[in-house]
């Protein structure tokens, strides 16, 4: 085969990789799982918003939308506050009808819609990372037909017949092109890879100062494990390096089996992690949510063949799911046509309107009603007023001091065995941690006995870049053992103060 042959096959072939990849047809058993999980976690965030939508997107309120930060002022109109609480129960009633997969594509379309627009409403707790994933995830659902399995759409058809749960893969189920599930796989990957783009211009980041302060505050929510692993820094420093290359390689290496097992695997336990460690609880979800468009026909059929073998082996299981799947079938209206099912979820969208509306209004949340009169606003104290229009006050220099430890080995620029106890002859490394931001600072490190004579002093200016510097103090062997301290000063005032013991060298007490 000459050149001028093997050129027109070479385009054939990536011509039909290509059109395999993209268009391949496969049973959206991925995609369907994404609609049933995405949309009811966003139905929890709506549910906790819903009694403060008044004030929170509607004119009658202070609703901060996103476009006034770029000028874009009047960029989408604000709504009446009745109007606002209606559609901001659609949302509701959108995102679990589609969930549940009724009136699939309309729900995901009508969802998609309501929330961008909530979001652009509110650009201080609305619009968020996860919030602009969830968006985009729900477009890409609207365009696939992820409610052709696992949803009610196609439970009223009553295709099936009275079948038991594990024979249900033994049906021909319809499939679709992939397309729509490979744009939301390249979503993840393009998000993976720009967040690792940012993060290596982020300074502090691969040092792990920026997660080691996040953990230590309650900006999120409460978390377990936050000041639990802020004693041990260089965990943050090493999962800051290894969630960098698992976000620039997960794009390229998921499309294969083994490497889709360990980016995903480190994935889901990256997230985990940020929820013990940072407090992030919807972030997570979401996204582990969206782990399952990687789920192939494949997987679907392997966990299948699993679950009818364990089923097999217990009676007891296939008792019940037998009498469960009788008590659906049971349940399921026969003879339903198309048009009954659009106008009972059209009437469930008028019901959920007025009915919110009447909720809300009842509730009289802001005291319209109320026996004394309306709410009016009071004058604020004189007392109040000064402090608030004081000029800002210049941070205390204790204030720019975070944490001093004390320790003899060191990796990755963190003490890693902070303690009290060291040896008389011992080299003492002292770390200390400064808050940001600070000024380029002089910062004496004084070692000194219990009575307060200086032993060594040693200094040295911490550029303002830096968050912590590390001192090296020899602790001679003439100095008895016993109690001291080092302690931390700036501008002549001590800062901070870490007690250490000096204990006798093994030898020493042999003899």
């Amino acid at each position: 085969m000459d050149a001028k042959e093997l050129i027109p096959t070479q385009q054939n072939s990536i011509r039909n990789r290509f059109h395999r990849f993209f268009f391949a047809k496969e049973i959206p058993f991925g995609l369907a799982i994404v609609r049933i999980l995405v949309p009811l976690i966003l139905f929890g965030t709506v549910c906790t918003r819903w009694r403060y939508s008044r004030e929170l997107f509607s004119s009658d309120g202070a609703p901060a939308p996103l476009a006034d930060i770029f000028r874009y002022y009047d960029f989408l109109p604000v709504l009446p506050g009745s109007v606002v609480v209606g559609l901001f129960a659609a949302l509701g009633f959108f995102l679990i009808c589609s969930s549940i997969g009724w009136m699939t594509r309309f729900s995901l379309i009508a969802s998609v819609v309501l929330y961008t627009y909530f979001c652009f409403m509110d650009c201080i707790s609305m619009a968020t990372k996860y919030s602009v994933i969830a968006s985009h995830v729900l477009f890409l659902l609207s365009l696939s037909n992820c409610g052709a399995i696992w949803s009610v759409d196609r439970w009223l058809k009553g295709r099936r017949q009275n079948r038991s749960l594990p024979q249900y893969t033994k049906y021909e189920l319809p499939r679709f092109e992939i397309w729509p599930q490979r744009l939301m796989q390249i979503l993840i990957g393009v998000v993976y890879f720009g967040a690792a783009m940012t993060k290596l211009h982020t300074p502090g980041y691969l040092e792990g100062d920026q997660i080691s302060y996040w953990a230590m505050s309650r900006y999120n929510n409460p978390h377990p494990m936050g000041d639990f692993l802020t004693m041990y820094p260089i965990v943050f420093s090493v999962m800051s390096y290894v969630a960098l290359v698992w976000e620039i390689v997960f794009v390229f290496i998921v499309w294969q089996k083994w490497g889709r097992i360990v980016g995903l695997g480190l994935g889901a336990a990256f997230h985990i992690g940020t929820l013990f460690s940072l407090g992030l609880y919807i972030f997570p979800m979401i996204s582990i949510s969206i782990y399952f468009c990687f789920l192939t026909e494949k997987d679907v059929r392997w966990l299948s063949a699993q679950f009818r073998r364990f089923y097999r082996q217990g009676v007891w299981l296939a008792q019940y799911f037998f009498k469960l799947n009788a008590r659906i079938e049971r349940l399921r209206p026969h003879h339903v046509t198309a048009w009954k099912s659009s106008a009972a979820w059209g009437a469930g969208i008028v019901v959920v309107l007025f009915l919110s509306i009447y909720v809300e209004d009842r509730l009289d949340l802001y005291g319209l009603r109320r026996a004394e009169g309306r709410m009016t606003l009071h004058e604020v104290a004189p007392e109040l007023i000064e402090e608030m229009l004081v000029p800002e006050q210049v941070m205390r220099q204790k204030d720019k001091f975070l944490s001093v430890d004390v320790g003899t080995r060191m990796v990755g620029g963190w003490l890693t065995d902070r303690k009290s106890e060291f040896m008389v002859g011992d080299l003492i490394l002292v770390q200390c941690c400064l808050n940001p931001p600070h000024e380029d600072i002089w910062i004496d490190c004084h070692f000194c006995e219990e009575n307060g004579r200086i032993i060594t002093r040693v200094g040295q200016i911490v550029p303002r870049e830096n968050l912590r510097y590390t001192f090296q103090i020899y602790a001679p062997e003439i100095l008895a053992p016993g109690n001291y301290y080092v302690s931390i000063k700036s501008k002549g005032k001590e800062m901070m103060r870490r007690s250490i013991t000096l204990l006798p060298k093994l030898s020493a007490v042999a003899n």
